[in-house]
């Protein structure tokens, strides 16, 4: 029989069924009756004294509680604590409600464009030292002004050149109007020199930085650039502004091509390069663009522009001339 639920050790228990059948024994006679060692004694006595099963007004004369009281009572008072505690634990739905709250408060919050608004030129520019320390892969850069103040470009050569040294790539496009200030390219010239990549395109861009593919940054207003910036974490927006730069470095010019043209052979883009090379090969325009990766529009304006440079008919023609030129 374990009636330890209700807080009755087995020890405890032995000892009040000897007072039970003993009564007005002594404590001392338990040593004597029972194999039981005197601190055990002492300890299961105390509980049953504890419990009120037992009374030790005369430690030589104990009394044994009826067990119809004592041991009813301790029942009644174990079912009153196990009462309590299953009320707690359903009180412990009350707080559904409340969770349920905080879940559609993250689900609303996590429906949210993830873009930051960053105000102000120097906030903008701790953000982006920040994006560049973190960066582990690459820089993407697109700027379409003029060339960049002798103290912006004291600023940017050691960042680009920790990002170099750290193995990133850094890869940045310029509009050619930023290559009137002698200082500007002798900073383009350091950062090729180092590894980095520079193209050069005549065609409108907008501003922009992206790192890692992951984070892009775009002026909030595209005419003021010194009002802030907008930090765009947003997945399926990242990925068409990553696109859009491709784009836009795919139809430019390498920054040596463009700084000190071949004699030799006319300047041709990587992409115009890629253009002449599937024009006698693909069948459909569908085709060769996505060989190349442009849309079906990109591609046939620069076959319309390269047939017009060759003075070809046809495509055909245009890409037996380009190989005779020496243009592929």
């Amino acid at each position: 029989m374990d009636i330890s639920v209700i807080g009755v050790p087995a020890e405890a228990l032995e000892i009040y069924r000897y007072f039970l059948r003993h009564r007005g024994d002594g404590i001392g006679s338990i040593r004597q009756a029972l194999d039981l060692d005197p601190d055990s004694i002492e300890a299961a006595v105390d509980t049953l004294d504890r419990l009120s099963l037992i009374d030790l007004t005369d430690r030589h004369r104990v009394m044994a509680t009826e067990p119809r009281i004592g041991i009813e009572r301790l029942i009644e008072q174990r079912l009153n604590e196990l009462n309590s505690e299953i009320r707690r634990v359903l009180g412990a739905r009350d707080v559904i409600s409340s969770l349920v709250e905080d879940q559609q408060h993250g689900e609303n919050a996590s429906s949210m464009l993830d873009i930051e608004r960053v105000e102000g030129l120097d906030r903008v520019r701790q953000r982006l030292d920040d994006l560049g320390f973190f960066s582990y892969k690459e820089t993407l850069c697109l700027h379409p002004g003029g060339p960049l103040s002798r103290g912006a470009i004291e600023t940017a050569l050691p960042l680009d050149t920790r990002s170099l040294r750290r193995g990133l790539a850094v890869k940045a496009v310029y509009h050619p109007k930023a290559l009137d200030d002698p200082n500007m390219v002798a900073y383009l010239r350091e950062l090729t020199s180092l590894g980095g990549q520079v193209h050069i395109t005549e065609d409108p861009f907008d501003r922009m930085l992206i790192f890692d593919r992951s984070v892009a940054v775009v002026p909030i207003h595209p005419k003021e650039s010194a009002r802030g910036a907008l930090l765009v974490k947003e997945p399926g927006l990242v990925s068409q502004l990553v696109t859009y730069f491709d784009g836009v470095w795919d139809g430019a010019t390498d920054f040596k091509e463009y700084t000190e043209p071949s004699s030799d052979a006319p300047l041709l883009s990587d992409l115009e390069r890629q253009v002449l090379a599937v024009m006698a090969t693909a069948d459909k325009d569908e085709i060769a663009a996505r060989e190349i990766d442009v849309s079906v529009r990109t591609y046939r304006r620069y076959v319309a522009d390269l047939m017009a440079r060759l003075g070809a008919v046809n495509r055909f023609q245009a890409a037996l001339r380009a190989k005779e030129e020496g243009w592929i």
